[in-house]
């Protein structure tokens, strides 16, 4: 989904609570991972309506996972640690693997334009912009000069249109339609999730397939993700989904069909270790491909105090360092998060469904008991 906004309440205060120190910095809790789920009832403390994650050390043969809160806030049926939740804009490393297995398979090239890639009927359809010279390499790295549609006025505008499903095309529509380039292709870098439906659509046109079946044949089958689905595409695969917020709407009530190959997955903190776990395994795609997504795209920044915090950003994967520990994934706009890191073997996943809550000091927390397993077995 579109940026997210950072949130005005106390971040040191909620994380010196979440890893388990007063005020003071005396320890307030005691017990193995009962710091972690103090993050989770911080982070439900802190506003969110729920809050879940997992944490897992392959080298040490560790794992934890934990919720706080309720599938709803109107609900008094309590979250667990299994149930689904919408990822957000994690669906993007999703949609980028996907494009980085068909460029390997040569359905289509990452450095080609779409202009010998895309139907004619699109490029014309969005003329105003020189799509024709644009690759997908630019769309899936924000540097095709696109302005993004999920901002908070499409949201609005979804929520009083009240439509059951949006089209990727219409979606492209709100942001090209009327508006100009923001940059010439590869001349700047603007985090845009119109570049990720517009890669859907390649998708679709390419293999001659739905977005959701390559999603499944590609990704979903072979890394055993049994939990995970595009909603409003595919029958549910959960009974329930937990709610997520923003600004005190409930986006159950809103069409999921708003956001597509930019954020419309549905998955578990199980799931999204599966996937994580393949992609750097080389189950999914081999070792120079995992490397595509990783080059890093020279430019790429987010200013101070930017929600997304990435230091680096290559194609649907971001790069961010926590204290010492270096995180590779992605984030999604209501407090979703999935994270590997490479060096330990670590994955880290979860939310906390409220775009005004922030992740951090969950993550933040995390990292802090990762850190202390990877110290206790040495």
């Amino acid at each position: 989904m579109g940026p997210e906004v950072a949130p005005l309440w106390d971040v040191d205060r909620a994380l010196r609570w979440a890893i388990g120190r007063t005020d003071d910095g005396q320890n307030a809790l005691e017990g193995p991972e009962e710091p972690l789920q103090r993050a989770l009832e911080a982070q439900v403390g802190a506003g969110a309506p729920s809050a879940v994650a997992k944490l897992e050390v392959s080298t040490l043969d560790r794992s934890w996972a934990g919720a706080a809160g309720h599938l709803a806030r109107d609900d008094p049926r309590q979250l667990r640690a299994d149930d689904a939740f919408r990822i957000a804009s994690v669906t993007k490393l999703v949609t980028a693997t996907v494009a980085v297995i068909l460029d390997r398979r040569g359905v289509f090239g990452l450095d080609e334009p779409l202009g010998d890639q895309l139907s004619q009927e699109l490029l014309l359809r969005w003329d105003r912009f020189p799509l024709g010279a644009t690759t997908p390499r630019q769309l899936l790295s924000h540097t095709a000069g696109l302005p993004s549609y999920f901002d908070p006025d499409f949201v609005t505008q979804a929520v009083k249109d009240a439509r059951p499903r949006w089209e990727p095309i219409e979606l492209v529509d709100e942001a090209l339609t009327d508006s100009v380039p923001l940059f010439e292709p590869g001349r700047g870098f603007s985090y845009s999730d119109t570049g990720y439906v517009l890669t859907g659509l390649l998708i679709e046109e390419r293999t001659g397939r739905p977005l959701h079946a390559a999603y499944r044949d590609l990704v979903f089958v072979p890394a055993g993700m049994d939990s995970t689905w595009l909603e409003g595409y595919e029958p549910p695969r959960h009974p329930r989904v937990a709610h997520h917020y923003a600004d005190g709407l409930d986006m159950a009530s809103v069409t999921p069909t708003i956001d597509w190959a930019g954020g419309g997955l549905v998955s578990t903190t199980a799931d999204l270790f599966k996937f994580l776990g393949a992609l750097w395994s080389g189950d999914l795609i081999d070792s120079p491909v995992v490397e595509q997504l990783a080059r890093w795209t020279p430019g790429a920044s987010f200013p101070p105090g930017h929600a997304l915090r990435y230091d680096r950003y290559g194609l649907g994967l971001g790069c961010i360092t926590i204290d010492s520990t270096e995180l590779l994934g992605h984030t999604g706009y209501v407090g979703a998060f999935a994270f590997y890191q490479p060096e330990s073997g670590s994955t880290l996943a979860g939310t906390h469904n409220a775009s005004a809550v922030s992740r951090w000091p969950l993550v933040e927390a995390l990292c802090a008991e990762l850190r202390a397993w990877q110290n206790e077995g040495r």
